[in-house]
């Protein structure tokens, strides 16, 4: 199952009524833990850390039930962009380096349904693509009350979909729980709350498009 069937099928699940996709601009460059395996010398400067584009500030898509077809197209016309005509920043020795850069679509968490403004728990996991990581995403999810959700595969970690919807409150505290655990990503939690939502990537990355590995 690729992770926007999964989305379908929670867009029907939990009787959605509006659904909030962010479309922008993936920059391929190295994980800055990637790099400085590359460059022990790369540093992030604190300005450079606290760098945060919020998600409104790129193009949203809203969809409404009878709708989800335009996130399908929308996935199958994201485009590449030409890396000489922007300024990319990259933590590698050769800034000049060409790297790829393309249109990308995430869900955020935020959804409406009948009942009001709900989030899906959703979280970056610092996990490796291996069998045991599977176990251990079902621990970390469970750990902070979430029951039902799907492991996915996103190419180099594990993404997690929670299914049971959390209002405001609840989210948040969820979220802020998560900081204290080493197998969640914490900067990705640090943008999210900035955002007031978190969001996922449900588009390619290295040729890879992200895919349930577990459900639980």
């Amino acid at each position: 199952m690729r992770a926007v069937d999964l989305v379908e099928y929670i867009f029907h699940i939990k009787k959605l009524r509006l659904l909030e996709v962010v479309k922008y601009r993936l920059e391929e460059k190295p994980h800055f833990d990637e790099a400085k395996k590359l460059n022990p010398k790369a540093e992030r400067s604190v300005a450079k850390a606290l760098e945060h584009t919020p998600d409104f500030k790129n193009p949203m898509l809203f969809l409404q039930p009878e709708e989800f077809w335009r996130l399908r197209e929308e996935l199958a016309g994201l485009k590449d962009i030409d890396s000489s005509t922007i300024e990319v920043a990259s933590y590698l020795e050769k800034p000049d380096e060409k790297i790829h850069i393309h249109e990308a679509l995430s869900v955020t968490s935020r959804v409406r349904t009948l009942g009001g403004i709900y989030h899906i728990p959703l979280l970056d996991l610092d996990l490796p693509i291996e069998p045991i990581s599977k176990k251990k995403a079902e621990e970390v999810a469970q750990g902070l009350g979430i029951q039902h959700g799907a492991v996915v595969n996103s190419g180099k970690s594990y993404h997690f979909w929670g299914l049971d919807l959390l209002r405001e409150e609840a989210w948040e505290d969820f979220m802020y729980r998560a900081l204290l655990l080493d197998r969640v990503d914490r900067r990705w939690i640090g943008h999210r709350l900035l955002d007031g939502h978190a969001s996922l990537r449900i588009s390619q990355k290295r040729g890879v498009e992200p895919v349930v590995d577990h459900i639980f």
